[in-house]
């Protein structure tokens, strides 16, 4: 559903993407991992559309995504967790631009605004809104369109324990429809919690592509990581 077969990105004389491909697929959870700088935004960007291609190509369902007739209804996507609605809109104004833009039934608006925990809410204005809130509502920008593949960037940044667990269910409802999802992450517990799969950039280029499995049980080091804290504050640090 989503594919990116040999993709090199190109910005200002810098190779950000190196001969990229990975693929995912229908019903699929693939987490996209790798340092900072290390070219998963990027690889985001290019995958919906939002960035060039210096070569290789990028297919959503078969197709280019800048091809897509609607491509609200084939992709969604979520791009950073801070939104922030043009003209201090509401949220649920905010999404009916949206839809309206994207050429989707406005009655969709108060069901994605259920669905992501905002109903009590789409009044107040976006601006209001806490880092958590402002999450929920780009997840729910993504939903819009019903699209049977997801591209988000970090989305559980922001949200609390219970917006975690929320997003969980989200996610295992939506690839257990068939739903393709691509999630770039930092968190490896949540990777490893819920992923199929895993692929690894290190400087551009695809270091690891794996079920999520077998990466951990070849990564056994990374299930014994820990933190040493040294403080004072002994107290407030238990």
């Amino acid at each position: 559903m989503i594919t990116a077969e040999n993709l090199t990105v190109r910005l200002g004389g810098v190779t950000v993407l190196d001969d990229v491909s990975m693929t995912v697929a229908p019903g699929e959870l693939v987490y996209l991992l790798g340092r900072n700088g290390a070219g998963k935004s990027t690889l985001l960007r290019a995958c919906c559309g939002a960035q060039p291609a210096s070569s290789g190509r990028v297919h959503i369902g078969g197709r280019p995504p800048r091809s897509l007739p609607t491509p609200m209804t084939a992709l969604g996507v979520h791009l950073g967790g801070d939104v922030t609605a043009p003209g201090g809109h509401t949220g649920r104004r905010y999404l009916r631009w949206l839809a309206a833009a994207g050429g989707v039934d406005s009655a969709r608006v108060d069901k994605v605004l259920a669905q992501v925990g905002l109903a009590d809410v789409g009044s107040r204005r976006v601006s209001a809104y806490s880092l958590g809130m402002r999450q929920r509502l780009g997840i729910g920008a993504a939903l819009l369109g019903r699209a049977p593949a997801l591209i988000l960037d970090e989305p559980l940044n922001g949200l609390d324990i219970d917006g975690i667990r929320w997003f969980r269910g989200l996610i295992a409802d939506l690839t257990a429809r068939g739903c393709a999802v691509l999630i770039a992450s930092h968190m490896f517990d949540e990777v490893a919690r819920t992923g199929d799969r895993v692929v690894v950039l290190d400087g551009g280029r695809v270091a690891a592509d794996a079920p999520i499995a077998g990466f951990i049980g070849s990564h056994a080091d990374l299930e014994s990581a820990y933190v040493a804290l040294t403080t004072p504050r002994t107290a407030v640090a238990s």
